[in-house]
């Protein structure tokens, strides 16, 4: 399974253990959707951020995915929602380590 497969799958089920375990020591995930829910963007360093990120983010509900679509080798679509808005999203696995681990991901508005 290709890591953007993965991180989608991880999503969608809110595994938020699993999702960090994609990641390299010191993966990166920059997520741009937020500026369109009125938030700060997310940049996210290190997989133990990874981790305590959505585990909060997944146990308070305040964000999900949904309608998720791979579409190519490195890129999926799915609906974004934080706490409330929704945001059409692209994925976007940027570089993956020799290990096929992800060190850097970035989510932006579709």
């Amino acid at each position: 399974m290709r890591p953007i497969e993965k991180y989608v799958e991880k999503m969608e089920n809110k595994d938020f253990a699993g999702l960090a375990e994609l990641f390299s020591s010191d993966g990166i995930i920059c997520d741009y959707c937020t500026n369109s829910a009125s938030q700060r963007e997310y940049h996210i360093y290190g997989k133990e951020a990874i981790n305590m990120f959505f585990r909060n983010k997944f146990g308070f509900r305040q964000y999900s995915i949904s309608e998720a679509e791979v579409v190519n080798d490195t890129q999926a679509e799915f609906i974004a929602n934080f706490g409330g808005y929704n945001i059409m999203a692209i994925a976007t696995v940027r570089n993956v380590d020799e290990n096929g681990l992800i060190t850097n991901l970035t989510v932006r508005p579709k």
